[in-house]
């Protein structure tokens, strides 16, 4: 059981606009998280290949002093920059033990029943 409370989850989020990085126990708690636009960077600029390489670096200085044994990584949304930030993660000295990447791409689901006309 102790080796399970010091396994973390990295999960990334990629919205038109911004990168959100959220660090969490495997129970859920949040112990911290940072975004491209809390390094002071504005409009697409937090799309950026800087913006995301400087986050991965303050993850990795915030990882640091935490006893973590093994990284899971969950990847969601739509970016060009998803292989950029996968390359960067891995490159980094960090402990990765799996990347999952959750997609959820609408199908425009079951068809619709006929309208009655009357």
């Amino acid at each position: 059981m102790e080796n399970n409370s010091k396994l973390i989850i990295l999960s990334i989020l990629f919205t038109p606009n911004n990168i959100l990085y959220y660090i969490t126990r495997l129970n859920g708690n949040v112990i911290f998280w940072t975004s491209s636009g809390t390094k002071k960077q504005k409009n697409t600029k937090k799309v950026t290949l800087i913006s995301i390489t400087t986050a991965i670096a303050h993850i990795r200085h915030k990882l640091k002093y935490t006893d973590y044994i093994g990284l899971h990584i969950n990847i969601k949304g739509f970016s060009k920059n998803k292989k950029i930030v996968v390359r960067q993660l891995k490159q980094s000295t960090l402990n990765i033990l799996s990347i999952s990447d959750k997609i959820s791409w609408p199908h425009n689901g079951c068809k619709q029943k006929k309208i009655r006309r009357i």
